[in-house]
């Protein structure tokens, strides 16, 4: 009698759509993104694409891309990341400026501590809880980050499909 073993294969799991696929896959066959893209893939193409609104093209990996350093990220979530210093650096620019207004509000709250609390203690209340869930997010990102599974958003390049006068020409020859 033959004694069927599974073999199992590694697999990764797509950035894109969180699809797993093996290991040996060079494309996403849900997406399409190929996964060789993602090695030159860079954070300053994902930030220009943002400003242009070209969301479709930012995909969001926790691999570092090579114009990201690990140990200024750190330390940027470390020292400046109750104002959102780490996220305005890898540009994921809604949760940084969450955390700046959030640090605005803190800096208010405790400036104008005595005539809030004679307006509403239940409003200081109210803000101080929100204020500390948001402050958690900087202390998650810290943690994130340590484990690198921090995600930064990076510009998958396209240029490869799109046919350059050069190649026009060859085929045009031949």
């Amino acid at each position: 009698m033959a004694v069927r073993t599974k073999t199992f294969e590694s697999k990764k799991i797509c950035p894109r759509c969180q699809l797993k696929v093996p290991s040996s896959c060079e494309e996403c066959p849900d997406c399409g993104l190929v996964f060789s893209r993602l090695a030159i893939a860079t954070n300053k193409d994902a930030k220009a694409l943002k400003r242009r609104g070209e969301r479709k093209f930012i995909v969001n990996t926790t691999t570092l891309p090579n114009d990201v350093n690990f140990v200024k990220l750190l330390c940027l979530a470390i020292f400046t990341g109750f104002v959102g210093g780490h996220c305005f650096y890898v540009g994921r620019y809604g949760r940084a400026t969450l955390l700046l207004l959030n640090f605005i509000m803190i800096v208010c709250l405790t400036i104008f501590n005595t005539p809030l609390i004679l307006y509403s203690e239940t409003l200081v209340a109210v803000l101080c809880t929100i204020a500390g869930f948001v402050l958690f997010v900087w202390f998650w990102d810290i943690f994130m980050i340590g484990l690198k599974k921090f995600k930064v958003p990076v510009g998958i390049d396209l240029s490869s499909d799109q046919p350059n006068k050069e190649n026009l020409q060859k085929e045009e020859e031949k």
